[in-house]
């Protein structure tokens, strides 16, 4: 058992024993590790590439939303990768923390109801929307004031609790998480959906340009066993010999409703024909939405339990596009 499990059974034999108690008994905390479940593992494909020259953001943003939708606002079960650290003030511009917690249970309500997804995590999701059973009476929301507030009885913070699971076979809650869920909004989708994570090429003239890209995920994190995290997706672009160093890798994270997955691009070269005079590019353009909310969870107090609502900020993959990127040619004046 880790240092995080322990540490919740001590406290749970010290201070308020009906929620601690249960908690630990059902949790047991595993470390993430670097490679995903073999029912995730969809291997490499070729890039996603819309063929079409764009020279107009908004005939680019119609496009993605075909190739990967972006919802407006959207949920991910567990713990997200964050991209920063966030004030509830930031945070209340775009999404009212009770209405979030009143979407996270909601949120929770369909992952349970789903018979796709596997009973112990149905279950775990059925214990944010109705609570633990005989753990202590309900408390009031808690709501945080920013995503580093993210400390909870017992001596763990949010993030080691979401990701802990249960590990022992002879429980009867084995294979059971901690009721974990993000729920967020589009603050802007200006920027938010679709972001452009890398460029290359500019050619203008009567030359072709041929340029050399892929993807790949890496840093990839998620439990055996337990919600499915995310990592990080590195759009790779060359000069068509070789790739160009210092891509920049992003964090990604899995929407509830996901159901498929690529873990790779294979390497192609893309040809960029002349535009007249204009410039012409290669843009990566993340599949999915950055998305301004809240980590909401059930979790233990002194004299029972409650949720607590975490404001963060987080970028979700579509549900509808195994490809972490789609690659765009981009015409520019």
């Amino acid at each position: 058992m880790t240092n995080a499990a322990s540490a919740l059974r001590r406290a749970a034999g010290r201070r308020a024993r009906g929620a601690k108690i249960l908690l630990a008994a059902t949790l047991i905390a595993t470390p993430l590790v670097g490679t995903a479940s073999p029912a995730m593992a969809d291997g490499s494909q070729q890039p996603q590439v819309d063929l079409k020259y764009y020279e107009n953001e908004g005939d680019i943003r119609a496009a993605m939303q075909r190739w990967a939708p972006a919802a407006d606002s959207e949920s991910m079960m567990g713990y997200p990768q964050v991209e920063q650290n966030l004030t509830l003030a930031d945070v209340k511009k775009a999404y009212d923390p009770e209405q979030a917690i009143k979407d996270a249970v909601a949120a929770a309500q369909k992952y349970a109801d789903n018979d796709k997804n596997t009973e112990p995590l149905r279950e775990s999701a059925r214990k944010l929307v109705n609570g633990w059973p005989d753990a202590g009476t309900p408390q009031g929301n808690d709501v945080r004031q920013n995503t580093k507030d993210n400390a909870l009885d017992g001596g763990q913070t949010a993030e080691q609790y979401c990701n802990m699971v249960n590990k022992d076979g002879t429980s009867a809650s084995f294979g059971q998480t901690a009721p974990c869920v993000f729920v967020g909004k589009i603050a802007n989708p200006e920027t938010d959906q679709w972001p452009m994570r890398t460029e290359r090429g500019a050619s203008a003239g009567v030359d072709k340009t041929t340029v050399k890209i892929s993807a790949a995920v890496t840093d990839e994190k998620s439990t055996t066993e337990g919600w499915t995290a995310g990592g990080k997706i590195t759009p790779k672009v060359g000069d068509g010999k070789s790739e160009v160093a210092g891509e920049i890798s992003f964090a990604y994270n899995y929407a509830s409703t996901f159901t498929r997955r690529v873990t790779s691009t294979d390497e192609i070269n893309l040809e960029l024909a002349p535009q007249g005079t204009k410039q012409v590019s290669a843009e990566a353009r993340a599949n999915g939405a950055v998305y301004t909310g809240y980590i909401v969870l059930r979790g233990p107090t002194e004299s029972g339990q409650r949720l607590v609502a975490i404001p963060a900020k987080a970028f979700v993959q579509s549900p509808d596009s195994g490809q972490p990127v789609t690659w765009i040619k981009r015409v520019k004046s």
